[in-house]
């Protein structure tokens, strides 16, 4: 589980906060889903994503650890709404502690950053 903080420039600006649930299986890979609700262009707008991500470094379980996601999102709003391929850089801060944090940037409907804290399961030895 984790809550973040997202901010999307493009010509419809999208800035907000939600929840996210990320499944990490044994490997290398993940797959999670964001709800973030927000403004777009002074409206209030809901911001939806799915993405597999794919881990650099599993083992790590203190300090960075970089992961690279991609992915689908759709922003909505009263006026409209709009689809988006995402592609993320990301950094897991802590990521084999119960509690950590994230920040993302890439693209997906003009530049996008995240940023927020993550709650963990422990891993099962």
């Amino acid at each position: 589980m984790q809550a973040l903080g997202a901010v999307s420039r493009a010509p419809e600006s999208f800035a907000g906060a939600g929840l996210g649930l990320v499944l990490r299986g044994r490997t290398r890979s993940g797959a999670g889903v964001n709800a973030v609700m927000g403004v777009r262009d002074g409206n209030l707008a809901g911001r939806g994503e799915a993405l597999l991500s794919f881990s650099l470094d599993p083992l790590r379980e203190r300090g960075v650890a970089p992961y690279l996601a991609g992915g689908v999102a759709v922003v909505g709003d009263r006026v409209g709404t709009a689809e988006y391929l995402v592609a993320v850089l990301g950094l897991s801060i802590n990521p084999g502690r119960a509690t950590g944090w994230f920040v993302e940037a890439g693209a997906g409907g003009g530049l996008r950053f995240a940023a927020g804290i993550a709650l963990r399961r422990r891993r099962l030895r």
